[in-house]
């Protein structure tokens, strides 16, 4: 490993590459689900301002959950950015089942950003899997500290029928 900078790099096999490392920013696993009827924050990590300052940064994002068994249709979220990007949205009957979803968000200027997110949905009564991957460009401005947030809805008004488990959000670079 050498430090170059601000940055440490790697060699990348005999030749003279050098990627950077990714890092960790956050973690969270206290599980936290919606309340009642309505759109509800489940877990919320606050992005420093100035993290993605340069042209090609960017940040992953996995977050993970469980749905309840019931007739009732479950929304899931995830968000980069005050009034940003919604990198998922999925409105479907899960009836008891588990959810992931992975995003890469790339800051491509000053404050425009491009970002790919791949979720998925297992309903563990039918046994079947939903699968779902979106795009989207954002206009967040990143000189500010920004929320990265999953939410969780319910059709009815039933408390934790959207359970978020984890989420971990990893610098790229």
């Amino acid at each position: 490993i050498t430090a170059i900078g601000t940055s440490s790099t790697l060699l990348a096999g005999t030749g003279t590459a050098r990627p950077t490392l990714i890092g960790v920013l956050n973690v969270n696993t206290t599980a936290v689900g919606n309340v009642g009827a309505g759109v509800d924050d489940l877990m919320v990590y606050s992005m420093p301002a100035n993290t993605l300052s340069a042209n090609g940064k960017g940040v992953r994002i996995t977050a993970w959950g469980t749905t309840a068994a019931g007739a009732n249709t479950e929304t899931i979220g995830l968000q980069f950015g005050a009034g940003g990007i919604t990198l998922f949205s999925s409105g479907l009957l899960f009836n008891g089942g588990s959810w992931r979803i992975v995003a890469e968000v790339i800051r491509t200027g000053a404050a425009t950003q491009e970002s790919v997110c791949f979720g998925s949905v297992a309903n563990q009564d039918s046994g079947v899997t939903t699968y779902r991957t979106t795009r989207a460009t954002g206009t967040v401005s990143l000189t500010a500290v920004g929320d990265i947030k999953c939410t969780g809805t319910s059709s009815g008004s039933v408390t934790d029928e959207v359970v978020q488990r984890g989420m971990i959000v990893e610098m790229l670079n």
